[in-house]
């Protein structure tokens, strides 16, 4: 039976994907292919795990004069919402995918702070909800405006409930969220080591193999002081994960059209796997095989066909 996974969204977002045969940096830049579609890290994991035949809702503030649009678009793909108003207006984020050198450039708009009483409605929503899920996945940054300790409180939430909860966090958010004994985290190497590495700059797909000592040392840690299993991926790089035993995932070498999103698909292959009762190691590769579907289209999400 499908179990059913409540998706935390705090930081919505349009994504303006804009496809280029070539790309030249100063001059104009003109292309007919291109889309708008809803997205944000959590809508964009609630996807994947919707078109696995998961049960998977969007937790999510709605706020400016496109929150109609916002609505209708997750409509047309079947991802499921639950939202509560906020006066923040719903963000662009342009992704510019370079076919000619294979890349894909995110250009974020950071969002306008939400006012102060949207914590308040944010929990009192997430607590009214979480007792029809199974799981807890929460995914992103917060908007600027949210409380510090939210994140934190729902997890305690849902561990007081016994949900299954994954944390795709970083910074204070993680931190905090760790004495409530989450399952799982799993953050990208770049925001793992913006958690723990006093000022270190690392980018997603730089190669860190240099690093595999540090970060099985916070992963051991992690495992031995709040039972958390840790899956770290790492850009085109092998991902490495922790559940009482070093585990290596190699990556596979693969044409890619757009990188944005990939690693949200491998959060909802991940954890579509481990609600299954799949051990850790199958559902890191799982969820890595999601990632490469995705990575092979222009639009987000896995191909199934």
């Amino acid at each position: 039976m499908s179990k059913s996974a409540l998706v935390v969204c705090l930081n919505p977002t349009f994504e303006l994907t804009i496809s280029f045969n070539k790309f030249y940096e100063n001059e104009v830049n003109r292309s007919n292919d291109y889309f708008v579609f809803p997205s944000g890290k959590g809508v964009n994991v609630a996807r994947v795990l919707t078109q696995l035949g998961e049960n998977a809702t969007v937790f999510t503030h709605l706020g400016g004069n496109r929150a109609t649009e916002f609505i209708d678009l997750c409509a047309a793909e079947h991802i499921t919402l639950r939202y509560f108003e906020a006066e923040s207006p719903i963000r662009t984020c342009i992704n510019i995918v370079n076919n000619e050198k294979s890349t894909s450039t995110e250009l974020v708009q950071e969002p306008l702070p939400v006012e102060k009483e949207a914590s308040k409605r944010a929990l009192d929503l997430f607590s009214s909800l979480l007792p029809e899920f199974d799981a807890l996945v929460i995914t992103g940054t917060r908007a600027n405006g949210y409380d510090e300790n939210l994140y934190p409180q729902f997890v305690e939430l849902a561990k007081a409930q016994k949900k299954f909860i994954v944390l795709d966090v970083k910074g204070d958010d993680l931190k905090k969220s760790l004495p409530f004994h989450p399952d799982i985290i799993k953050p990208n190497i770049t925001e793992l080591m913006a958690t723990i590495g006093e000022g270190k700059v690392i980018f997603e797909h730089e190669d860190t193999e240099a690093l595999r000592d540090t970060v099985c040392d916070v992963m051991k840690r992690l495992y031995e002081s709040y039972g958390t299993k840790s899956v770290i991926s790492r850009g085109k790089f092998s991902t490495w994960a922790y559940d009482g035993a070093f585990i290596e995932v190699p990556n596979k070498d693969v044409p890619v059209v757009n990188t944005i999103g990939c690693g949200d698909a491998l959060t909802a292959g991940l954890t579509f796997k481990l609600l299954a009762g799949s051990p850790l190691k199958d559902a890191v590769q799982f969820g890595m095989d999601c990632a490469l579907k995705s990575a092979q289209a222009l639009q987000h999400g896995i191909n199934l066909q």
